[in-house]
């Protein structure tokens, strides 16, 4: 079973917005405890995963957007990022990072834009184990 987040990250964020995101990530991190594997959190990129067990995979978000150099193929979406989370218990955090960088950006700028797949009631077999190993 697969469940996605989407985000197209156009340009670099500022110094500004990348301090307003790693303070909401603190915050996230201050909530979530042990519902969250914290990863990176640097001065370029914040990364997490659900905690063992509960986890698919991580999500990431870095302060620079990727370049023509980041290109693996000729017609990739150098702007596309997804993290697929399964619905685990961590999905909500990355949807609230999304919506908060969203905010952030504002409503109407296409710098920044989220999606994701619609929601379905989870399965009590999906919320079992690790998505390694299945």
């Amino acid at each position: 079973m697969g469940y996605t987040n989407y985000y197209h990250q156009e340009i670099d964020f500022t110094d500004e917005e990348w301090n307003q995101i790693k303070s909401e990530f603190t915050y996230i991190i201050g909530h979530a405890g042990s519902e969250i594997d914290v990863q990176y959190n640097t001065d370029n990129r914040i990364q997490f995963n659900g905690k063992p067990g509960y986890s698919c995979e991580s999500f990431y978000i870095d302060k620079k957007a990727r370049t023509e150099e980041d290109r693996r193929y000729k017609d990739q979406d150098i702007s596309l990022h997804f993290c697929k989370t399964r619905e685990l218990p961590y999905d909500i955090y990355v949807w609230h990072m999304l919506v908060f960088i969203k905010g952030m950006k504002g409503i109407q700028s296409n710098d920044f834009s989220i999606d994701r797949d619609p929601y379905t009631e989870p399965n009590e077999e999906d919320m079992k184990g690790s998505y390694e190993g299945k």
